[in-house]
C-alpha cells in the first residue's frame, strides 16, 4: 500500500489525531492551531479519504490501524499521544491493541468499541 498523507505541524511530544468515517485531516484545523505550540501534531488522512483519497481504502479497522502505524514508523515516531474521533476512535483502540507500548495516552472521542466495515461503524449492542 502507498504512503498516506500525514499533516505534521508543531514540535514537542507527538500527538496523533485520527479522523472518523467521511472525515479528513481538515477537521483537526482548530486543534492543530491550538496544540502545535506544545506538541508535534500528526494528522493522518486515512486511505480513501481526504488528502489520501486516491489510495484504495482499507476493508477493516485493523488495516487502517496498521497503515497509520507503518506511516508513524516511517517518520521515526517512537511514542505518542493518540486521539481518535468516531471511527478514528475505533482505529485508535486497534492501534493501542497492536502497539500499546508506544501510546502515552489514549483519548477516544464520540466512538464505540467496535464496528463493521462497510456498515455503520458505531455499533451499540
Amino acid at each position: 500500500m502507498q504512503d498516506i498523507f500525514i499533516g505534521d505541524d508543531g514540535s514537542g511530544t507527538p500527538l496523533v489525531l485520527v479522523h472518523g468515517f467521511l472525515g479528513s485531516t481538515d477537521m483537526w484545523e482548530p486543534q492543530v492551531k491550538y496544540f502545535k505550540e506544545h506538541y508535534r501534531i500528526l494528522t493522518p488522512a486515512l486511505p480513501g479519504f481526504g488528502k489520501s483519497k486516491i489510495l484504495k481504502s482499507c476493508d477493516s479497522i485493523e488495516c487502517m490501524a496498521k497503515v497509520i502505524l507503518n506511516s508513524l514508523e516511517a517518520k521515526k515516531i517512537k511514542k505518542f499521544y493518540l486521539l481518535g474521533h468516531s471511527m478514528g476512535g475505533m482505529i485508535a483502540q486497534e492501534i493501542t491493541k497492536l502497539a500499546g507500548n508506544k501510546i502515552l495516552k489514549l483519548i477516544c472521542y464520540a466512538t464505540g468499541p467496535r464496528g463493521n466495515i462497510p456498515d455503520r461503524f458505531e455499533t451499540i449492542d
